[in-house]
């Protein structure tokens, strides 16, 4: 008897599809957990950090990057203990002033660390032609 191959085709509404839709659902504003904006005066991180107390966080500079740390202790709730802890480094692109970064605390518990950019100036920029010696005779 000859078997022909079995081939198998994806469910029409299965973990996958309902995988990528919760991927497309990503980009939207209702969730931020960490959002980079490269802007022209400005680089901004934008961190979700609303398990954790505003003394629970740490924010500072160290060689070129912002590092963000957050840590509690042990706690009890209704189910055990837990502890949590992260730290975050993102690179500080070139042309920011790292000395100048500053954080703040929203009372959805977003953390917002902005770095401000040196602004680049454009403007012409003459050249000086440096004259060697000629080897053409003069008539």
């Amino acid at each position: 008897m000859l078997q022909l191959p079995t081939i198998q085709t994806p469910p029409m509404f299965g973990d996958d599809t309902l995988l990528r839709s919760i991927d497309w659902l990503g980009g939207f504003p209702w969730k931020q957990e960490n959002v980079v904006k490269k802007e022209d005066d400005k680089y901004e991180l934008v961190i979700q950090v609303k398990d954790y107390a505003p003394e629970e966080i740490s924010v500072k500079t160290a060689d070129g990057f912002v590092v963000v740390e957050g840590k509690h202790e042990e706690k009890q709730d209704n189910y055990g203990y837990i502890a949590r802890q992260f730290m975050r480094r993102f690179q500080v692109p070139e042309g920011c002033r790292i000395e100048g970064v500053q954080s703040r605390l929203t009372a959805d518990g977003l953390l917002i660390i902005s770095v401000p950019r040196v602004p680049v100036v454009k403007k012409d920029t003459v050249i000086a032609v440096k004259h060697e010696g000629s080897t053409k005779s003069k008539l």
